[in-house]
């Protein structure tokens, strides 16, 4: 049976992803809440695959936007990421203190910033 892979799964509040490796075959990787990177996390296949209510699958879209808010909560440093997170949870701030919700206008700023700060952050770990 062929699987479309990359896979994009939500358990509890791990994003986990599985990826297709060079030889054909996958590699399951988990989201590290320490660093923001993505560890080897194989012992996950089997909950992925026959998981119960813990487990949902998302689109990529959800996965990233999920990623990056774990990311821009809990990281710190410095370099472009870091500011466009500081900007983000400012944004999120400001209507949080004014009780208000966010607008269309907010709601998808942070979505295309998010975007790109799972770009920027992924590239990062490539070096």
């Amino acid at each position: 049976m062929a699987v479309d892979l990359p896979e994009y799964y939500i358990v509890v509040e791990r994003p986990i992803k599985v990826v297709p490796t060079e030889d054909g075959g996958l590699n399951v990787l988990k989201y590290n809440f320490e660093t923001g990177r993505f560890d080897y996390g194989m012992k996950y296949l089997s909950r992925v695959r026959f998981g119960k209510d813990d487990v949902e699958q998302v689109s990529e879209e959800e996965f990233v936007q999920h990623v990056e808010k774990l990311r821009g909560s809990s990281l710190k440093g410095e370099g472009t990421v870091y500011v466009l997170y500081e900007l983000i949870n400012a944004i999120e701030g400001v209507a949080k203190e004014k009780g208000a919700s966010l607008t269309m206008e907010e709601k998808a700023l942070i979505v295309s910033l998010r975007r790109e700060t799972y770009q920027l952050f992924e590239e990062s770990q490539k070096t």
